[in-house]
């Protein structure tokens, strides 16, 4: 079994930019490369959305009430997996960082609670490699009517390889998009079952 102090980073040590999620992301994946290329094979990174872009997700520092719940119009985490072993990397969360996987859905997504299907999570999961290779942002998603940022952008510059900015393809939902870069679809249920069972 892999040693967890090898996965438990100090979130204070990491690029972290507030509404950057993909971005932080992309940053942890790349610091794993760096220290531990092997591990690399065992992550995935997971967009959550659906075709409303409206996912109510829990325990957020962002979130409001006692129960620290925001609506995003989608977020992204690290996704890591092994045998048995299922751990979940959030910046933005108020849970430990990571959180075992069966641990941080229930509180995050609260699975057994009904919600109107507008707001069911979905998730797209990509190995982290491709992630790595292929994710590119101009942060224009970011940009107001008037061009000004609406949160200030990561001092580094946009992650750009070939000049396409592609975020949209992760963060649809569609079962259609092109699979052998973007990941796969996974319903709740389906994320669910391979979680808790």
């Amino acid at each position: 079994m892999l040693e967890l102090d090898i996965l438990k980073f100090d979130r204070s040590d990491l690029l972290y930019t507030a509404c950057y999620c993909e971005e932080n992301i992309y940053m942890l994946c790349s610091e794993i490369l760096k220290k531990r290329p092997e591990l690399l094979d065992d992550f995935s990174v997971m967009f959550i959305s659906n075709d409303h872009r409206s996912v109510p997700l829990w325990q957020q520092r962002a979130g409001r009430g006692e129960e620290h719940v925001v609506l995003w119009d989608y977020h992204v985490v690290l996704y890591y997996k092994q045998n048995s072993e299922a751990l979940i990397y959030d910046f933005d969360t108020l849970l430990p960082f990571p959180s075992p996987a069966d641990f941080y859905a229930l509180e995050t997504f609260k699975p057994n609670m009904l919600v109107k299907d507008e707001y069911k999570h979905m998730f797209r999961l990509i190995p982290a490699k491709l992630y790595l290779d292929h994710f590119e942002s101009d942060r224009s998603h970011m940009l107001n009517e008037r061009g000004e940022y609406m949160a200030t952008p990561p001092q580094y510059p946009a992650i750009l390889k070939k000049g396409k900015h592609n975020l949209d393809n992760y963060i649809s939902m569609k079962q259609d998009a092109p699979q052998d870069i973007f990941g796969r679809v996974m319903t709740s249920d389906d994320f669910y079952e391979s979680i808790f069972h």
